[in-house]
């Protein structure tokens, strides 16, 4: 007895060579041409190589140059159903007018395919075209042959990824109805098990994330922390030394007006006067003494100076918004790569042009911002160590490796901040890849891959707005940060 699946008219009789009536639905390829002339309507035009979605009904391809077989197929199969959905078919009468509907039908289901067609083995052809061009590996083939002596069984299901292989006489109405019915339910396992896959892969792309995000948030917390805490221990004793400076010098110089007023009264010292002053080289004293106070001065105000641009970068830990002048942060970044813009041993040194437009204070997390400065001119220092191209974004050319920071109000209420270098460039399949978490061109140990990827989490998520790439090879590389001017309102 059929089962719900398989509800068939009970006055079909088991002879297979039979036709169909006037009622049945029937998709032929031209049989003059490769195009499919549809007279039902009702099929859908899938883009090849789509990927797997839930079918509505399922396709099956008939593939055979005798049309009493494509007809008996149908009178077999016109009532059977599976899962509550009805069965489309496809018609084709040679191998290449069932690479085209194949082609434009991917979500085909299930294909019964002679083999024996335009040449003696243009079913096998198909089946190599369908699964190592098409790469198309759900559909499920099954082979009908009326002459097996061309396609021996052993051999093609050792050599020919096909489902199920099956002699044209032996398949009586029930048996094709089983073989349907089976080849369905695998196809459709197939379905499910692709989309579990669609559904791990998002799962996993999320975990990714977040543990980006946990990460950034650890490396924020770490690295303010110690910043904040190197800043603290410096400021107190420079403090102390700039606030005494001033003094100091104060003293100095009212010792030296002192000896200077004793030279003026008495120009001839006694002998032990003379010779402490010619062991000492006194003259000289007199003149660079008041130099070493100029310079340990500009050296202390150099220090309260990276002391400041410190603490105002540490300020990673603020969670609220507050209104920024992005052009310190930039500079307080620039400050503490300092030492890397400088020249040395193994590279020229980096030169800094900063384009700074007239910018308001914008309203934004201060201290993620700057940790999108830095990771953005840490990589530009690290492709200008390894060489420059041409200038690629403004068509000039620069001898030394350069940075050039560019910042501009667009259409009122955006800031758009460019970090541009004349370094070597990226390939196009590198440039899609930046953003992606994990991912660096840099020696093992050398980077996380993670720089750029909280860079875009905090620019598009934390702050609503865009950061983008472009670069060439040997044309260098610009990022682009446009971020909304907005109020706290």
């Amino acid at each position: 007895m059929p089962s719900e699946n398989q509800r068939v008219s009970n006055s079909a009789t088991d002879a297979f060579f039979v036709f169909a009536d006037n009622d049945d639905t029937f998709m032929f390829a031209d049989e003059n041409g490769e195009e499919p002339t549809n007279e039902d309507n009702s099929g859908s035009q899938a883009v090849p190589n789509s990927p797997p979605t839930p079918v509505a009904v399922w396709k099956v391809l008939i593939v055979d140059d005798d049309v009493l077989i494509h007809r008996a197929t149908i009178l077999a199969l016109e009532d059977c159903t599976f899962e509550s959905k009805r069965l489309t078919f496809l018609h084709a009468h040679s191998g290449a007018q069932a690479k085209y509907l194949i082609q434009t039908h991917p979500d085909t289901a299930l294909i019964l395919l002679d083999v024996v067609m335009e040449t003696d083995d243009a079913g096998l052809q198909l089946v190599q075209y369908i699964r190592a061009e098409l790469h198309n590996y759900h559909v499920r083939i099954i082979l009908r042959t009326g002459q097996p002596g061309e396609a021996p069984e052993a051999s093609v299901i050792l050599d020919y990824d096909i489902n199920d292989y099956r002699l044209k006489t032996e398949l009586t109405r029930q048996k094709l109805i089983t073989v349907v019915i089976s080849s369905l339910r695998s196809y459709g396992n197939i379905l499910t098990i692709e989309n579990r896959n669609s559904e791990l892969t998002l799962a996993l792309d999320y975990l990714q994330q977040t543990q980006t995000q946990l990460i950034q948030a650890e490396k924020m917390s770490s690295l303010g922390q110690m910043v904040a805490g190197v800043a603290h221990e410096i400021n107190n004793p420079i403090n102390f030394i700039y606030g005494n400076l001033f003094h100091t010098e104060t003293y100095v110089q009212g010792l030296l007006k002192l000896i200077k007023t004793y030279q003026e009264h008495y120009p001839t010292p006694v002998q032990a006067i003379q010779t402490t002053a010619e062991s000492i080289d006194f003259p000289f004293l007199m003149e660079d003494l008041p130099k070493l106070f100029d310079s340990m001065q500009a050296g202390s105000n150099r220090i309260k100076h990276i002391v400041e641009s410190l603490r105002n970068f540490s300020r990673l830990d603020e969670a609220e918004i507050k209104p920024v002048d992005i052009h310190s942060g930039i500079d307080s970044t620039l400050l503490i790569l300092q030492h890397r813009l400088q020249a040395n041993g193994q590279h020229p040194e980096i030169a800094v042009i900063k384009e700074y437009g007239q910018l308001p204070l914008v309203n934004c997390y201060v201290g993620a911002l700057n940790q999108v400065f830095m990771n953005i001119l840490s990589n530009a220092i690290d492709a200008l160590e390894i060489g420059t191209g041409d200038w690629g974004i403004t068509s000039e050319t620069f001898s030394l490796p350069t940075i050039r920071i560019r910042t501009e109000i667009q259409n009122a209420n955006r800031v758009l901040i460019r970090i541009a270098d004349n370094g070597l460039g990226m390939s196009e399949s590198i440039l899609k890849r930046i953003f992606n978490p994990f991912f660096t061109t840099k020696p093992v140990g050398s980077g996380t891959g993670l720089g750029l990827s909280i860079s875009y989490s905090i620019v598009v998520k934390q702050h609503g707005g865009n950061l983008t790439c472009s670069s060439a090879p040997g044309k260098g590389t610009e990022f682009v940060i446009d971020i909304f001017i907005w109020s706290l309102d």
